[in-house]
């Protein structure tokens, strides 16, 4: 029997000899390991290609008396590679083939690049499987997991084993080791235009085109009108001389023809604005106070006193004139001596003009008195109608209250009025007429931006009519919340949990099981997070009891302890390397990691009476106002670390909370969720899943803005996945990349052309300062976003306008200040930037002497500069081959002195890699050290405010995610830049810049170890 079972081997083998065996000797884990020698029953013993060793683990079973119910095994291949096919052998034994094959049986096999979005690569079921199986999976990942269970609520079919032990002998990975190759020598390489440069092993075939390309191969361009992934969208713009848009990125590359404007010149120009690049004001004459034409500035007709085409020529001698002409019409003059002005007059005699006022005036009072008389009727039968529909409309809510409320003792529940009226009362939201949620609302996650265009449309009608539809308030009984006894451990009235699916503590110090808290399901009706609100001092030790009850391992917390005036939460965890008693519960607070926009914090928790430890992750996003809504790209890079770091929690639940726990808790839960749903299925039912959450919890996702977000979101992570790596990884790619990998720079194109593609779009209201002070920007190009705009004091004759946006690092919010050169007439409205913001650091990027204005404001050794009502003094300057330092004061009338350095790179030249790579390097270490020395925020400064600061932002923010995390994710960390200034790394030249800047820290200044 063993002879046949090795020729099986043999020729399962043979089969795909031709290609790399990924998985040998490789890292491998599992989710237990069976009792007995540890070598014997390893992980690793199913990577070893010794046919007698196997891999083990704890029996997974449908008898309560077997506590496990699921298991895992899986490998990392060490780098993410393309996948002909897994060989898996299970353990044979001579007499129990039937029994093997039934504890095989019901497998699962995933793939997955990045160790958490997984693609179900192979289902068996539900014929017993061979107990030596060959899966052919075309796929491109890193790790492959072998899944199975034994679920009690299943029926399985006949021949499985109940009671079933996993024992894996052999797990070949067969592939190929080269990136970007197919064919079973791995020896062709990938068309060029394969997204991520990976292709179907078998044939060539791209998985996936990059954005432009279509077509097996994607050697095909867009069609003349359309772009992008996939080909599907349609050029959306109107691009100038008519020419169509760039396939990769649907931009205009030259430019926007006259009337449009915007990042794809899809946006008209604003009010009052026409022409190229928008720049042109209209007269504001055209007829009837109508705006003139967006593109060419035109006018239908022109007001009184006004002619041309434009309207902005004015009539020379009288009020009304030909308008194309500008004389004057025949008969007509003005009247120069009437002394009510604008008042244009025949030429006729006195009697005539006598008898022609007679009889005007009687007509205007005729006129006047029927007008009046209108009026009067019109108001009086308004009055009525609205009182019928009063009326009425009372008639058909008493109707239709009835029905309701018949409808609910039919079903068995009631609602108490008064609750629900605090409830409406507390959502600050009228509860709208509701129709029923659209249950099949599935989105394809691949088209989601579209079906979110769509949903936007008049302004937002669609995201406002799916959220209506979902039934709010209070659905179920709340009994327990109610009790008198309970309303002190309630953070807001009305905001109670429904009894049927609320957490029920079970050795509460007071005796008391009540906690504000409920279970949530996920889309498979499987409970997997508990809601709960914000602690409360007198809950601290109910709240930390239903966390050891629960097995929680993971809390998420998006709230601030304090927002505005108004407390949300109490601190209900210790400070760092402090402890808290909360009844039989001790927490520790062992570490903590601060970020700009959320922090991280290590618990150990310790049961008094069970003598256990275990451990708690808190994950503490700071970037959230209630009732408001987050940046979707922040909330998405939290969501994936708190993902990532969570992937092998044994935790039974995650618990999530705000404040009330249901807006931004909903919110939350709800992205998690169906973002794994639509990794799965690559479809998600956003209205079906908020209605699943609310069967459970009252408003979940309380507000249209927060649902609007959710989808946002959702498109935010299924649009740029992240590209991060160990700094190891990094390091092995860009020596390929220098030592002539062109695969690796194709790689790094398409994630440029990627980076390019994902830029938030914004319309022109969102420049709307930077538009109105046209002539304070370098270029009308790059002008600052609204809501991230540094707005200047307003002191009189002044106005509060400069093209500088903050910037977040990746440690600190709004830390850094992106701003353009100094223009001549703008100056002390630079020094007045300056002076508002504390500024404490001022870097150039390029020789000061270079800027035009600079000799009237910079003082040289030993001078003053005077400006307005700013002096700058200059005091010591020290230089270094790439870098000097100025050391500046800045006195001003009524303030104190602000002392200021001034970092300049002389060296620095635009579009120079090698060399700008250690300047940039060079300025960033000494911005660091001048940082460790003060206070302030950091002013960075280049033409345009965009142009090499994008450059510096990015390379700063990673070589702090290098210290903290010692990860790279170049991408992402652009991606978050770009939405505040979007104009940040627009060209490949400065990508490239940033890869290469790393790279040389990692390699010549990074001290590994600390």
């Amino acid at each position: 029997m063993k002879v046949v079972y090795w020729i099986c081997c043999f020729v399962t083998v043979s089969m795909v000899i031709a290609y790399d065996d990924l998985s040998k000797q490789k890292i491998a884990t599992q989710s237990t390991t069976a009792t007995g020698p540890y070598d014997l029953y390893k992980a690793g013993n199913a990577v070893d290609r010794d046919i007698t060793t196997c891999m083990r683990t704890n029996p997974i079973g449908t008898s309560p008396q077997i506590p496990e119910k699921t298991v895992w095994w899986k490998v990392d291949l060490g780098g993410v590679y393309n996948i002909y096919s897994v060989n898996i052998v299970f353990k044979s034994y001579n007499d129990e083939k039937s029994r093997q094959q039934g504890r095989f049986a019901g497998f699962s096999l995933y793939v997955s690049k990045d160790g958490q979005a997984e693609f179900l690569c192979y289902k068996d079921g539900p014929e017993l499987p061979p107990l030596n199986i060959t899966i052919t999976c075309n796929r491109s990942g890193r790790y492959i997991k072998f899944f199975n269970e034994r679920n009690p609520k299943e029926t399985y079919p006949m021949g499985y084993e109940l009671t079933a032990f996993t024992e894996l002998c052999e797990v070949i990975v067969y592939g190929c080791y080269k990136d970007g190759v197919f064919g079973n020598n791995c020896n062709s390489p990938c068309p060029g235009n394969c997204k991520t440069n990976s292709c179907l092993i078998l044939d060539g075939s791209c998985f996936e085109c990059k954005p432009g390309w279509t077509g097996a191969t994607c050697n095909k361009e867009c069609d003349y009108g359309s772009y992008g992934v996939d080909c599907k969208q349609n050029c959306p713009g109107q691009c100038k001389n008519n020419v169509t848009c760039d396939h990769l990125t649907g931009l205009c590359d030259g430019g926007c023809a006259a009337g449009w404007n915007g990042s794809y010149c899809n946006t008209t120009c604003a009010v009052g604005w026409f022409g190229p690049y928008c720049k042109n004001q209209c007269s504001g004459h055209c007829a009837g106070s109508a705006v003139c034409n967006h593109v060419d500035g035109r006018c239908d007709g022109c007001a009184a006193g006004w002619y041309g085409s434009h309207c902005n020529t004015e009539c020379d001698e009288c009020l009304e004139c030909n308008q194309q002409t500008g004389k004057c019409k025949e008969g007509y003059t003005t009247d120069k001596d009437n002394t009510t002005k604008g008042i244009i007059q025949p030429n006729m005699d006195s009697s005539e003009s006598s008898s022609g006022s007679l009889v005007g005036g009687i007509v205007g009072a005729i006129i006047t008195i029927l007008i009046g008389v209108a009026i009067v009727l019109v108001l009086w039968f308004r009055r009525r109608s609205s009182a019928d529909s009063k009326r009425d409309t009372h008639t058909n809510s008493t109707k239709e209250m009835k029905i309701t409320m018949e409808s609910h003792i039919k079903n068995g529940k009631t609602r108490n009025a008064k609750n629900e009226n605090v409830n409406k009362s507390s959502d600050n939201h009228k509860n709208p007429k509701k129709s029923n949620p659209r249950i099949n609302a599935n989105v394809s996650v691949r088209n989601i931006n579209v079906h979110i265009a769509e949903m936007s449309a008049d302004d937002n009608a669609g995201f406002k009519d799916e959220y209506n539809s979902i039934e709010r308030g209070e659905l179920y009984p709340c009994s327990e919340a109610k009790k008198p006894e309970n309303n002190a451990k309630n953070r807001y009235t009305g905001m109670y949990p429904y009894d049927h699916s609320r957490v029920i503590l079970k050795n509460s110090q007071d005796g008391n099981d009540y906690i504000n808290a409920n279970y949530i399901e996920n889309t498979k009706g499987k409970r997997c997070y508990i809601a709960t609100q914000g602690p409360k001092t007198k809950t601290i030790t109910d709240f930390w009891t239903m966390v050891w009850q629960a097995e929680v391992s993971t809390i998420v917390c998006l709230t601030n302890l304090k927002e505005g005036n108004k407390n949300k939460c109490v601190q209900y965890w210790p400070n760092t390397n402090d402890k808290l008693q909360a009844g039989d519960i001790t927490v520790r607070h062992v570490g903590e990691k601060t970020y700009a926009e959320h922090s991280v914090r290590h618990f150990k928790i310790y049961h008094n009476t069970k003598t256990q430890n275990r451990d708690v992750m808190m994950y503490h996003y700071t970037a959230w106002a209630d009732h408001g809504v987050t940046d979707p790209l922040s909330l998405v890079v939290f969501h994936r670390q708190v993902m990532r770091a969570t992937a092998q929690s044994t935790g039974k639940y995650t618990l999530v909370h705000c404040s009330a726990g249901i807006g931004r808790t909903g919110t939350y839960i709800a992205l998690d969720v169906l973002y794994r749903e639509g990794e799965r299925t690559g479809e998600v039912n956003v209205p079906m899943y908020v209605k699943t959450m609310r069967k459970d919890r009252i408003n979940m996702v309380q507000t249209e803005d927060q649902y609007k977000v959710l989808y946002l979101a959702l498109m935010e992570a299924f649009s740029g996945p992240p590209k991060t790596m160990t700094t190891e990884m990094f390091i092995s790619q860009h020596q390929g990349q220098n030592n002539g990998n062109t695969i690796g720079d194709m790689t790094l194109s398409t994630e440029f052309e990627e980076l390019l593609a994902l830029r938030k779009e914004y319309t022109q209201d969102d420049f709307a300062s930077g538009r109105k002070n046209i002539s304070a920007n370098y270029t009308p190009s790059v002008l600052p976003v609204e809501h991230y705009m540094c707005s200047l004091s307003n002191p009189k004759g002044h106005k509060s306008y400069y093209n500088a946006v903050h910037i977040q690092t990746f440690l600190e919010r709004d830390c850094v200040i992106s701003a353009q050169y100094p223009l001549p007439a703008y100056i002390e409205d630079f020094l007045r930037l300056v002076r508002d913001f504390n500024i404490q650091m001022v870097v150039f990027f390029g020789p000061i002497k270079d800027i035009k204005s600079s000799s009237t404001w910079f003082p040289t050794k030993n001078q003053s500069k005077l400006h307005g009502n700013f002096t700058l003094n200059h005091v010591s300057s020290t230089h270094t081959p790439n870098i000097t330092n100025n050391k500046l004061i800045l006195q001003s009338q009524g303030l104190g002195d602000l002392e200021t350095t001034v970092l300049e790179c002389p060296t620095w030249r635009d579009g120079q890699l090698t060399e700008n790579k250690r300047i940039l390097l060079d300025i960033i270490k000494e911005v660091k050290t001048e940082k460790n020395n003060q206070e302030g925020q950091i002013l960075i400064l280049s033409s345009d405010g965009a142009t090499s600061c994008g450059a510096f932002c990015v390379v700063y923010n990673t070589l702090e995610q290098i210290k903290v995390d010692g990860e790279v994710d170049i991408f992402t960390i652009a991606r978050q830049l770009q939405v505040r200034r979007p104009e940040f790394l627009s060209t490949w030249a400065e990508y490239q810049l940033c890869y290469a800047a790393v790279a040389e820290y990692l390699l010549k200044d990074f001290v590994y170890g600390n």
